[in-house]
């Protein structure tokens, strides 16, 4: 399952000079950290503006910085990613975090996405792979592997709660199929091709639901609605 969507920004391509996306590294790593600014300080419309190696660190250059991106690894010393995950999506709730890994198998990653991570993206993974994932969550997308989106929800099905989250939430017919085929993992494209739609008019549809179950990206909606009982 795959909830991300190739986008302008997705397929490498640079944003406009307005759209310049401010980051702050966060890795133990000390190399690892180098990389990173490296490989952003070679595009013209990211801009690095502050690096930590703890989740204290995080939360701190969160608060003094307001970027829009965090690049975070999970596991660090003083304070892991996943708790300052949880603690910077509390009180920053519009922030995008892109958790940048070297575990990709284990159940911290995806303790890190419930925690309100937008996506991930490996250490070892192209320079232009990691430019992309940091241009696709701010654009609100969920650069996210396949394999590990399935594991996740197939955990958030199993651990639906008996009384649904959104219990109020009201659908048309035309968005319970976009929401289904987008749970199936399905793209923009697929889900037009599927129900006879223009990308543009399901992209409407997904802001639209988005805003009915309070999600702040695609991986954030998919989950809700699993949780509501909305998508089986």
């Amino acid at each position: 399952m795959n909830v991300s969507v190739q986008t302008t920004e997705a397929n490498g391509a640079e944003p406009t000079e307005a759209e310049t996306i401010n980051v702050v590294i966060v890795d133990d790593e000390k190399f690892v950290r180098g990389a990173l600014r490296t490989y952003l300080t070679q595009t013209t419309d990211v801009v690095v503006i502050g690096e930590g190696e703890s989740g204290v660190d995080a939360i701190r250059l969160v608060r003094e910085l307001h970027p829009q991106v965090l690049l975070i690894d999970i596991q660090m010393p003083v304070m892991d990613g996943i708790t300052a995950i949880g603690h910077i999506v509390e009180e920053f709730p519009e922030i995008r975090i892109l958790v940048v890994t070297g575990h990709v198998e284990d159940g911290h990653l995806k303790a890190a996405l419930m925690a309100g991570a937008s996506g991930y993206v490996v250490k070892d993974a192209e320079p232009e792979r990691i430019i992309a994932a940091v241009r696709e969550v701010h654009a609100g997308e969920c650069p996210i592997d396949p394999a590990v989106t399935h594991l996740l929800v197939e955990d958030v099905r199993q651990s639906r709660p008996a009384k649904p989250d959104h219990p109020g939430v009201e659908l048309s017919e035309r968005e319970e199929g976009v929401l289904k085929l987008l749970c199936e993992g399905r793209s923009n494209s697929e889900i037009a091709s599927a129900l006879y739609l223009s990308e543009s008019t399901v992209k409407y549809h997904l802001v639209r639901l988005g805003r009915k179950f309070e999600a702040r990206d695609r991986l954030q909606l998919v989950i809700t609605a699993l949780r509501s009982g909305v998508v089986a």
